[in-house]
């Protein structure tokens, strides 16, 4: 008698323990979910954010290409068609870029959402590399040229090299500060969840 009242007590226990154990895994992975979700929410919003600033540096750099006051210079010209021919393919990129952060859907396999992760970390790192080795020299270079046509005064060449060094350190912030780190929380938050469903 009381070795079956015992079995009982241990089955009761027993399942008590599997629903607690299913339990915590459910909310485990509830809380996986959100903060990948938020990670993606995070760059969606910061890549819309920069979609819109490059789509209005089109019509701004038109602006300025027209100012009576560059009208007899070169190279401010020079500048604006420079920021008009490079707005337009960043903006297109821009768009293809957030082709794979959409495609993300955590009601999908894990895999596939991995695979949507890395195409578009890639995507970051050749962005880096055009920004970096690109965009930042020439239109700091056009710009020096400008001051130096237009002849500027010391405290515009002072705004000049203070721009360059906030332009460059807040890229750079918000590269490893921001893409990296909410890339890398999706990445490890699906790794985690990969291991559920194994």
């Amino acid at each position: 008698m009381e070795l079956d009242e015992l079995k009982n007590t241990w089955m009761v226990l027993e399942k008590k323990l599997k629903n607690n154990e299913i339990l915590n895994k459910q909310l485990l992975q509830e809380m996986l979910y959100k903060k990948s979700n938020r990670s993606l929410n995070r760059l969606i919003n910061i890549d819309f954010l920069n979609l819109i600033c490059w789509f209005l540096t089109i019509p701004v750099s038109i602006w300025c290409y027209f100012l009576p006051r560059f009208e007899s210079f070169l190279f401010p010209k020079i500048l604006f068609v420079t920021i008009f021919v490079t707005s337009i393919p960043i903006a297109i990129l821009g768009c293809l870029q957030l082709i794979p952060l959409m495609k993300i859907d955590f009601s999908k396999t894990i895999k596939e959402n991995i695979c949507y992760v890395n195409q578009y970390a890639i995507r970051i790192r050749k962005e880096k590399i055009v920004v970096y080795f690109g965009l930042i020299p020439l239109y700091y270079i056009l710009g020096i040229l400008c001051y130096y046509e237009v002849k500027a005064n010391f405290s515009y060449w002072t705004f000049l090299v203070v721009a360059f060094i906030l332009g460059v350190a807040l890229t750079y912030w918000m590269y490893k500060r921001f893409y990296d780190t909410n890339i890398q929380a999706i990445k490890k938050g699906l790794e985690e969840l990969k291991e559920f469903e194994e």
